[in-house]
């Protein structure tokens, strides 16, 4: 006997569903046509199951790279994210759970930008892995214009914060507002100032 296995997709019918959407109010044929278009601009512009929140006006670019999460994460409005790579070599932007991205922030990623968990960048920050064009030294030498920033979990970021490439922000540190970090700072670590220094040691804390 032969079984013929009918896709689910077939036993709608689409006519019907057509037709109830199109009897709804105005104001709920709207939310269900903005629910589904942020539905599928996450599904396109982030590599996760789990929910990302984001406020309005948020611009996001995307080319040759991807952006990842492990669970919850908010971006607030107005910030730009930039994850551009190469075909060769390409970006990735890694938020983690719990992870807040605060109003106007600005992250530009042409390598890899690792933020944990349970972290919160404040408004108006800039954090970008990149010079954007390379330097090239007496003799020929190169430096390399990208390198990786990684902030460990439950770091907290104070408002105009910048962070340059290369740094790496230890777990349970807390970024002054206005600090412009360039070097990696260790755990428990309170930073600030211009150019960014350790000011103390933060005696175990928890978010």
């Amino acid at each position: 006997m032969d079984v013929q296995i009918q896709s689910p997709i077939a036993s709608y019918n689409l006519a019907a569903l057509w037709q109830k959407f199109r009897s709804r109010p105005f104001s709920q044929q709207r939310y269900y046509f903005f629910s589904l278009t942020r539905w599928l601009l996450r599904a396109y512009l982030f590599e996760t199951h789990s929910p990302v929140l984001l406020g309005r006006g948020v611009h996001i670019e995307r080319r040759y790279g991807c952006i990842t999460t492990d669970g919850v994460c908010s971006i607030k409005t107005g910030c730009r994210l930039g994850i551009v790579g190469t075909p060769g070599k390409p970006a990735h932007l890694h938020l983690g759970e719990g992870t807040e991205i605060g109003q106007r922030t600005i992250i530009n990623v042409h390598e890899l930008v690792h933020i944990g968990k349970l972290c919160c960048i404040s408004w108006d920050c800039n954090i970008t892995d990149t010079d954007f064009h390379q330097l090239v030294m007496e003799g020929g030498r190169r430096i390399p214009n990208t390198k990786p920033i990684i902030i460990e979990d439950n770091v907290w970021i104070g408002t105009n914060v910048t962070i340059a490439k290369g740094v790496q922000i230890g777990a349970h540190s807390v970024v002054a507002a206005g600090s412009v970090v360039h070097r990696s700072m260790p755990p428990y670590s309170l930073i600030a100032g211009n150019p960014a220094r350790r000011v103390s040691t933060i005696d175990g804390w928890e978010r």
